[in-house]
């Protein structure tokens, strides 16, 4: 973990391959990422999938036209490079996979991960949380931030790429023309408010919601009464709170009648291009999900929906970052995108506050360390770079719960506690504290200054026991 190298050097490998050609050996002939990717404005990451996309696809041709044009007359610096991560679609459509890997680069003018970074590839895959078989285009900035998680969808939308590399715009301007729609029950809800059009800048500083939904989904139309029941509570304390909601309907009427059971704003219906671009700008993959900005705009949380599953009265909000977090099912899925300090107790009050007492420590140790912004959400756009998501790290309490249970399970731990393990998941391994050490601030911030220093004795996570791991 102690890994100084680029930040390209860690996501993508030591070497990438050139796709244009084949050499006399039927091979791709191999060069230094840090000579590829060192003097680059933009870095493209191109998610493909082998066994189920064809070169004469659309986007493809779209992507290889952009790439032309932008480098067209490039200088010392390359505006834009593109590295294309080859996955596979369905693990039960079978074949010869490196040879789909070799035919689907053949004859590209840019770069690719070789077919044996197979775990990197994986990582990099769960880092943008690609789904299979959808092809996704990320654009990265020359420092590894991220400038785009949709430049998919922009491509199609902007061919010639006249607004490369689609910085995405602050939610401020982007609503700045929009006059926001009322939800049937708003105005019950908000007896002193102003009359007449409604627009973003109108609202008073203080916390915001978008709320990303729709009317024909069923989790949607589950969540959203208790968010209408957790919003009054909120709103009670904290009288400047507000939600828009952001609709993924499919039809004006169905958007209408959703809204009716509404308490509080949102983006008219016919805005459909405003609704694309805050789902491209947030980088919303499903719904509902339950955003929350700050009153600069920044994001708090990207799961303000697990939050109030987890606390229904509300009492944390606005729920901001915590260096350390019990394991609940949202932070177990978590294991798989990064390594993890967990320390599993009882679930007594008393044993919860003495783990976050030597936890909290380490953990504010270890993020002041390697320069580690805790309220900086990874998912959001030029906030989180690959340093910091690279050197990441979760500091987990683990009591009596199904959680605990299924990562004992998993690991084949011992019904033990305390018991103190580093859990890297994404590389295969874990390791634990010898039983007859004593758990205390001062061991605990040496077991995580080990595993910086990749100096714990590690034991392998089975094949098995990982593919098991990415289904939590």
């Amino acid at each position: 973990m102690n890994d100084k190298s680029k930040w390209y050097e860690r996501i993508f490998g030591k070497k990438l391959i050139k796709c244009d050609f084949a050499n006399n050996s039927n091979d791709f002939n191999t060069f230094p990422t840090s000579e590829i990717i060192k003097n680059v404005q933009i870095t493209g990451i191109y998610f493909s999938f082998a066994n189920i996309n064809s070169q004469s696809d659309d986007f493809l041709n779209k992507l290889r036209d952009l790439y032309e044009k932008l480098n067209l007359s490039s200088g010392q610096e390359k505006r834009f490079e593109v590295v294309q991560v080859v996955m596979w679609a369905h693990n039960d459509n079978y074949g010869d996979f490196e040879l789909s890997h070799r035919d689907s680069l053949l004859g590209l003018p840019w770069f690719a991960m070789p077919f044996s970074e197979i775990n990197l590839k994986t990582r990099l895959s769960r880092r943008y949380r690609t789904k299979s078989g959808i092809p996704t285009l990320i654009l990265l900035d020359a420092d590894g931030s991220t400038v785009s998680v949709s430049a998919h969808e922009r491509l199609l939308e902007d061919p010639n790429g006249t607004n490369f590399p689609w910085r995405p715009r602050p939610v401020d301007e982007v609503l700045k023309d929009v006059v926001l729609q009322p939800g049937g029950l708003y105005h019950q809800g908000h007896p002193n408010a102003i009359k007449g059009d409604i627009r973003y800048s109108d609202l008073p500083d203080g916390v915001r919601g978008f709320y990303f939904s729709a009317h024909w989904c069923p989790p949607c139309k589950a969540f959203t009464p208790h968010l209408a029941e957790v919003y009054t509570v909120i709103r009670k304390r904290e009288p400047n709170f507000e939600i828009i909601f952001i609709s993924s309907d499919r039809s004006a009427e169905s958007y209408g009648a959703y809204m009716e059971s509404m308490p509080w704003l949102a983006v008219p219906f016919q805005q459909a291009s405003v609704r694309a671009e805050l789902a491209q700008l947030y980088g919303i993959r499903g719904i509902p999900t339950l955003l929350l900005l700050d009153s600069n705009g920044h994001v708090i949380t990207m799961d303000a929906r697990s939050e109030i599953v987890e606390d229904p009265g509300a009492r944390d909000f606005p729920w901001k970052p915590k260096v350390v977090n019990k394991l609940t099912e949202r932070f177990l899925t978590k294991l798989n995108d990064f390594p993890s300090i967990v320390l599993l107790v009882d679930s007594e009050e008393t044993e919860l506050q003495f783990a976050e007492s030597v936890l909290i420590p380490a953990a504010n140790d270890y993020y002041k360390t390697n320069n580690i912004n805790i309220s900086a959400v990874p998912e959001e756009p030029g906030v989180s770079t690959c340093d910091q998501n690279d050197y990441y790290l979760q500091f987990l309490v683990g009591t009596d719960n199904e959680s605990t249970a299924i990562l004992k399970d998993l690991l084949n731990l011992d019904d033990v506690v305390p018991l103190l393990l580093a859990v890297d998941i994404p590389n295969g391994r874990y390791a634990l504290m010898d039983y007859a050490v004593e758990i205390t601030t001062d061991t605990v911030s040496e077991f995580v200054k080990k595993l910086q220093e990749n100096e714990l004795k590690f034991k392998d996570i089975g094949e098995e026991i990982v593919e098991n791991a990415e289904t939590l």
